[in-house]
């Protein structure tokens, strides 16, 4: 794939977080019931997607990006398991677009992409309901 379809894909991606506050203006009656699996939905396609990207970056032998990664990304679920202020969702977003530029696989290119579109609808869902309390 050339570079612009890369970027296309992974913009296309990040659009997940939009429709998780599209979703919740749709359902608003379903957040409080549902916060508890929104919350446990995002956790574990967190969990995946750092599991994938140490996957692939082992793979490509990219062992100065495989350890910066891994650390970064056990202080980031540390700091969503405390839930300490929803901004802190960015730095998720760049922990996981980051590695998509540094492995030239092309599956992992769509399943990255695919997963971060997943993880943008919960996360999206939890920030419309945040942003409505404040």
């Amino acid at each position: 794939m050339n570079l612009l379809n890369q970027i296309l894909i992974l913009l296309f991606s990040l659009t997940g977080i939009i429709f998780g506050l599209i979703l919740a203006l749709i359902a608003p009656e379903e957040l409080r019931a549902g916060k508890k699996y929104f919350l446990l939905l995002k956790k574990i396609i967190f969990i995946v997607i750092f599991f994938l990207i140490n996957y692939y970056l082992y793979l490509a032998e990219n062992y100065y990006g495989l350890i910066p990664f891994t650390i970064l990304g056990i202080v980031l679920f540390i700091i969503e398991f405390m839930q300490i202020k929803p901004i802190y969702e960015l730095s998720n977003y760049l922990i996981f677009v980051i590695p998509y530029f540094f492995v030239t696989n092309n599956k992992f290119h769509l399943l990255l992409a695919t997963l971060i579109f997943l993880y943008g609808l919960p996360t999206g869902t939890l920030l419309r309901k945040t942003f409505k309390n404040v």
